[in-house]
């Protein structure tokens, strides 16, 4: 039978790490790795594997189970994940897919002799679909799969965590396994991902999430070990100002076309290659940058404060509150010296937190405060505003004249293109890593087509976990004094000056 075939030719032994992966009884379970070395393909043979291995119901006999697998957009999941889905489970094999929204694979399977019979429900869900959205949330699963885990928020994870374990019902005799797997390309670290992956917070005990790391898939090799005569026709590469070579321990060698990574590599940047095909956390910059003026290299510096001057703060207001502390020097050079940047944080708790970096890192400064307008909005249960709500902890912050995202974006990048004797108008302390990050090009355009050789990117900027921290430095400087000319020439905002005669004001008066 052709499905007893299929069956059979899942074989990881000569991937150590997908085998542990496999082994592995954590409730969460994340596999991470480069390009190439399996991580989808394993995820789906999981699946399979637990639909298999799932005891018959006392009811009929047949073995029940439904399955969730996420991503986080449609073009993507239909493109990639659901082609790889049909690799290993191909419709003349095992029943046709219904396309129509959301995309199901029912899997069915009628017992034989002594083998139980097999009922799998694979249901296909993107994350830019709202009504998919819906359908996740009210879904009685027994296990769920999150492609490319990197490019969804945590609490995608964290709710499929009450979803799992419903299905099939105590009736067909429950869930033999149930949890939520997991696989991603490397990603930067400040994400979610690594925080529980390397980090201490990782939930343990009888719902313990484990992580898992594939080994490289090229290696960087010390020019002083590269062969001088003929190097790539030793298996080396040279790529981004670097040699690499295959890792021989790489795993799904076998699977991939020859000299797969050395024609992988060719024309890629640095950060591409690390994160791609070395398979390590790393940053790398997609779509195009809402700052291109700015240069890592000639503005991250080491700043302390400079006595005398005040210190400009800019707040971007929401769940995840950012706040960003800068001076303008008397050469009308900006310094920008540190970053307060939270996550699910409400308005009372940011505040207090405001106040404590406040004497921390500035004691004795008078401190400018500046925030989105937005912030002038009512609640609508407390009728009140967030400007008002600072107020009554002592924070005398005041609104920027417009939010306007052009002129924001202004703010910055007219002090970046500046040249103060010899020096950009514009430099950041080194420990501002978020905000350095969000400037590089974690705050972007999204990239949405290419074609007659060139690339088209949305008008509206990617709003992401880099994004609150760029707009309150836009905020910042856009109320810190770079805002004199760019809104008289907007049209927007006119008379600014009317709007705020006095800048030098105490946050505490």
């Amino acid at each position: 039978m052709e499905q007893d075939r299929a069956v059979t030719k899942l074989d990881f032994s000569s991937s150590p790490t997908v085998a542990k992966f496999m082994r592995s009884k954590g409730f969460v379970r994340g596999l991470m790795g480069p390009v190439g070395s399996g991580k989808s393909y394993a995820c789906c043979a999981e699946l399979w594997r637990r639909a298999v291995q799932q005891k018959p119901s006392p009811r009929d006999g047949i073995k029940y189970s439904r399955f969730a697998i996420v991503r986080n957009t449609h073009p993507m999941l239909r493109t990639t994940t659901l082609k790889t889905w049909l690799e290993l489970m191909p419709e003349h094999i095992w029943g046709n897919v219904k396309y129509a929204p959301p995309i199901t694979h029912h899997i069915k399977l009628p017992s034989k002799g002594d083998a139980a019979g097999i009922d799998m429900e694979v249901i296909f869900l993107a994350l830019d679909d709202p009504k998919d959205v819906r359908k996740l949330l009210s879904l009685e699963l027994t296990g769920a799969w999150v492609n490319e885990c990197r490019e969804l928020p945590k609490a995608v994870i964290d709710g499929l965590t009450h979803r799992v374990g419903r299905y099939p019902t105590q009736n067909d005799g429950g869930p033999t396994w149930h949890g939520v797997i997991l696989d991603s390309n490397p990603c930067d670290t400040d994400h979610w991902y690594f925080n529980l992956a390397e980090g201490k917070d990782r939930p343990k005990g009888k719902y313990a999430w484990e992580f898992f790391k594939q080994p490289p898939g090229v290696l960087d090799i010390p020019v002083t070990e590269v062969p001088e005569d003929m190097p790539e026709a030793n298996g080396f590469i040279q790529a981004s100002g670097k040699w690499w070579r295959t890792n021989p321990k790489a795993e799904n060698l076998k699977n991939l076309p020859t000299g797969y990574y050395e024609q992988l590599l060719g024309g890629k940047q640095l950060d591409w290659i690390k994160c791609y095909a070395q398979g390590d956390y790393t940053y790398v910059q997609e779509g195009m940058p809402i700052w291109p003026e700015y240069d890592d290299t000639t503005m991250a510096k080491d700043l302390e404060p400079e006595p005398g001057i005040p210190v400009q703060v800019g707040i971007d207001f929401g769940l995840t509150p950012a706040a960003i502390f800068a001076q303008r020097m008397k050469n009308g050079a900006w310094h920008v010296l540190h970053e307060l940047v939270t996550f699910d944080m409400g308005l009372n708790r940011f505040v207090n937190m405001l106040k404590e970096e406040m004497g921390i890192y500035f004691p004795k400064y008078q401190f400018m405060v500046w925030g989105d307008p937005a912030g002038q909005q009512r609640d609508q249960i407390y009728e009140t505003t967030a400007f008002d709500h600072m107020r009554t902890m002592d924070i005398h912050a005041r609104p920027c004249a417009t939010n306007d995202f052009k002129v924001r974006r202004e703010a910055l990048a007219i002090p970046m293109q500046r040249l103060i004797d010899g020096t950009p108008g514009f430099l950041i302390d080194k420990k501002c890593e978020r905000l350095r990050k969000s400037l590089a090009g974690g705050y972007h355009f999204k990239r949405v087509s290419m074609g007659a050789g060139q690339e088209r990117f949305r008008s509206t900027p990617n709003k992401n976990e880099h994004s609150h921290v760029g707009d309150a430095a836009g905020y910042c400087l856009l109320g810190g004094g770079e805002h004199r000319d760019m809104i008289t020439r907007k049209g927007g905002v006119a008379n600014m000056q009317q709007k705020i005669k006095v800048l030098d004001f105490d946050v505490f008066s």
